[in-house]
């Protein structure tokens, strides 16, 4: 059975050891005090909640409405029809009702079921789809905040491994400038000599002060990201990497990017919304059909021309209600006219982010590669360039070499020994990158790799 890539070519190779702040002690802190990830959080619960209101779309609904205020009423009949038992029938009757400044009153109770409404079906799909976006926009933002983290860490990693590097050469260049100047004063060498070593010092002295800023910097940065204090970070001592394993093909990525990307998931979940939404403007779908009931009470008291008045009326019912437009000015059709180009718009960004995330599955794979080939180049390049610095410093202290090629070489040295951990570095970051498209990163490989490589986890 295949091993994880990312965790185990780690786990074989990367001569990482800090004390006191590990990967997963880092992405813990960073998750409790970086504030966009602290945004993606609330906006995913948002989106949580458009769930339960797509549901809420097909419960039964209760308003209850109610008013009260002060009315007139003046009501007349002509020709009327009046009969009643004892008193016969007759026509032409008048009634007339009259009530001046009166107190009216009025509350209802209506309950509604639907039962079919397009535009009810287009919104529930919507919310549910918007609550998907959300939770993908979530891990997306859990996947970029795990290689934010990483970054920043080897970034203090590195500024301080080249500041450490620099500031032994820089010794190095002191002393070669002090045997120059020595030599020189003793008649032994020219002063074109002297003043070479003073340049090689003084512009080793100005490249120190550029590390040292960098190295300022990254610490600033990632004490921002965690809120951690970089004390807790040590140098840390290289080890040669061998026997990298060879990872999955770049096929096999690609088909796990395209299954769990959460980049993709969001194009496809908007590409459904926007087809949902072109659904609500069918022939047949502007009837609403709805189960209502309800029940209320009109009440009308007060006095008027023709004395003291008093009117009630109460009404309950239930039935069905449907409507149906049947003319609204052309904004059905231009609706649909719009909500179809949004579709085919969702459908084409579906298929450029698919595009885009095949060129980014494709570059990811072959940094890891290249980084994998780097490693084992800077390696070699690293035992080669402190055996030519063995050499050096036995030729000088026999007089076949002069200081300047003893810096040379010492500097070369030291160079390959931080651009050999900047490479470890690399490599491991081009392995989360890759991991982090097919949405598949998080905590477990952090812990993974602190345990393999003795990093400690105070948690």
């Amino acid at each position: 059975m295949k091993t994880l890539f990312v965790a185990a070519a780690l786990l074989l190779s990367l001569p990482l050891e800090a004390a006191g702040i590990g990967f997963t002690d880092a992405w813990r802190a960073a998750m409790t005090h970086d504030p966009v990830y602290a945004a993606a959080q609330a906006k995913r619960d948002a989106g949580q909640a458009q769930r339960a209101q797509a549901r809420a779309l097909w419960l039964p609904t209760l308003a209850a409405l109610g008013s009260s205020g002060r009315s007139d009423l003046e009501s007349r009949t002509q020709g009327a029809y009046f009969a009643a038992p004892g008193f016969g029938s007759t026509g032409g009757v008048d009634f007339r009702t009259s009530l001046n400044g009166g107190t009216a009153t009025r509350w209802s109770l209506i309950a509604e079921q639907p039962l079919f409404d397009a535009v009810r079906f287009a919104d529930a799909s919507a919310g549910r789809k918007a609550a998907g976006i959300a939770e993908a926009q979530f891990r997306l933002a859990q996947q970029e905040l795990i290689t934010r983290t990483a970054r920043s860490y080897f970034e203090v990693l590195n500024a301080r491994a080249q500041l450490q590097a620099l500031q032994r050469l820089h010794a190095a260049a002191e002393r070669a400038r002090a045997q120059s100047q020595a030599r020189y004063e003793a008649g032994d060498i020219a002063v074109t000599d002297m003043r070479e070593a003073q340049a090689e010092a003084d512009a080793v002295g100005v490249q120190e002060l550029d590390a040292r800023s960098t190295a300022t910097l990254s610490e600033a940065a990632f004490t921002d990201l965690t809120g951690l204090d970089v004390a807790g970070f040590e140098a840390l001592p290289a080890t040669a990497t061998d026997n990298l394993p060879t990872p999955e093909s770049l096929d096999e990525w690609s088909q796990r990017a395209l299954r769990g990307s959460p980049q993709l998931t969001i194009s496809q979940l908007a590409r459904e919304s926007a087809a949902a939404q072109l659904g609500r403007y069918g022939a047949f779908d502007a009837l609403r059909l709805s189960l209502v009931a309800q029940t209320g009470r009109d009440s009308l008291s007060g006095n008027g021309d023709f004395g003291a008045t008093d009117i009630m009326q109460r009404q309950t019912s239930i039935g069905l209600q449907a409507s149906w437009p049947l003319f609204t000015g052309g904004m059905r059709s231009a609706q649909r006219h719009q909500a179809r180009a949004l579709e085919q718009q969702a459908a084409a960004e579906l298929d450029s982010a698919t595009l885009q995330l095949r060129q980014q599955t494709r570059s990811a794979w072959l940094a890891l590669i290249t980084a994998a080939a780097r490693v084992q180049a800077l390696g070699r390049l690293r035992t080669s360039t402190a055996g030519r610095r063995d050499a050096t410093r036995l030729g000088a202290e026999i007089g076949e070499r002069t200081a300047l090629e003893l810096l040379g070489a010492e500097g070369d040295s030291l160079r390959a020994e931080a651009d050999y951990q900047r490479a470890q570095g690399d490599w491991f970051l081009a392995g989360l990158q890759l991991k982090a498209l097919t949405g598949a990163l998080d905590e477990a490989d952090l812990r993974a790799i602190d345990q393999r490589l003795n990093l400690n986890d105070s948690h």
